[in-house]
């Protein structure tokens, strides 16, 4: 029950942070159209920094054989999750935005913050199998089905400076490699901004937008009731009977961890990635809100469930 209660408070933060994003825009202090730079900013910059020093630890077997299991665990939440959408996508007429709002969660910008606050920094190493995996994801599938004709380039892929990110800082953490001091804090100061810029550019989306238009998006309940409630359950029920949490020690709490993930509302990337790309922004930025703010209710409660 206190890791629940523990959750509502850090997800009631960040629901100020959209508030203040929101504010700004309405009372005209910034334009819709500033989000633009700060969504490039969020995902070219911030985003990056945020995977590399999550792996900023000294090196230990236990902490390896942890990872391993975060990584095995956020595959399996993952792939199957990317399985389900496959087979619904096309008897629910979902479009771009609603397959990747339903399948990619928040599990960096949210879950980071809830990990350090719950359990602790030296837990964030295990956030980094669900980062790792979703990053991928994020740039081998979600990216090319909001670019409209797009066609997958596996160089630009690998290449992209996210997944660069991500093979650096595992690399780093396997060997045993720091960044020197004052990379190292330039890296965090800008690793930790992306939380609240996500929700800022959110809330700024939001601002400028009639909410009479939540009429207009009928499926808009579903996403949200398969990202929030569908998936999640769904991985939950996978999680007990894989055995998972018994593979390594402390491992209840490692994919206690990559469940928080799992279970966490639409990934701010899909709204920034929509406006990029020129999708409707305004669909995805309702989405990521409404299962923002209704996460206040849903995680505490599958967190519960999961410790049940």
């Amino acid at each position: 029950m206190m890791i629940s209660l523990l959750l509502g408070k850090q997800i009631a933060a960040m629901l100020l942070m959209v508030f203040m994003g929101f504010a700004i825009v309405r009372m005209k202090i910034l334009s819709v159209q500033d989000s633009r730079a700060l969504s490039a900013i969020a995902l070219y910059i911030a985003g990056p920094c945020m995977v590399l020093d999550a792996f900023q630890l000294e090196y230990s077997p236990e902490r390896m054989q942890g990872l391993i299991l975060s990584v095995a665990a956020a595959a399996f939440a993952l792939f199957l999750a990317l399985g389900l959408n496959f087979l619904i996508r096309k008897p629910l007429d979902l479009d771009p935005v609603e397959q990747t709002s339903a399948l990619y969660s928040n599990s960096g910008n949210l879950i980071i913050p809830i990990v350090i606050y719950v359990f602790g920094q030296e837990w964030v190493l295990y956030t980094s199998g669900f980062l790792l995996i979703q990053t991928i994801l994020f740039w081998t599938h979600c990216s090319p089905v909001l670019q409209k004709n797009a066609r997958i380039n596996i160089w630009k892929i690998l290449l992209n400076v996210n997944m660069l990110a991500v093979f650096a800082g595992a690399i780093m953490f396997m060997f045993g490699l720091r960044l020197p001091e004052v990379p190292a804090m330039a890296v965090h100061a800008v690793g930790v901004m992306i939380g609240p810029l996500c929700m800022i550019v959110t809330g700024m989306l939001i601002g400028s937008m009639e909410f009479s238009r939540l009429r207009v998006y009928r499926k808009l309940p579903l996403i949200v009731g398969l990202r929030l409630i569908f998936y999640p359950l769904l991985t939950l029920i996978a999680f007990r009977l894989s055995g998972m949490s018994g593979w390594v020690e402390n491992g209840e709490t490692i994919v206690m961890i990559s469940f928080f993930a799992a279970s966490a509302p639409v990934a701010s990337s899909i709204t920034q990635m929509a406006h990029i790309y020129g999708r409707n922004g305004e669909y995805a930025s309702l989405i990521n809100v409404v299962s923002t703010l209704l996460c206040v209710f849903s995680m505490p409660v599958l967190a519960w469930m999961f410790q049940w």
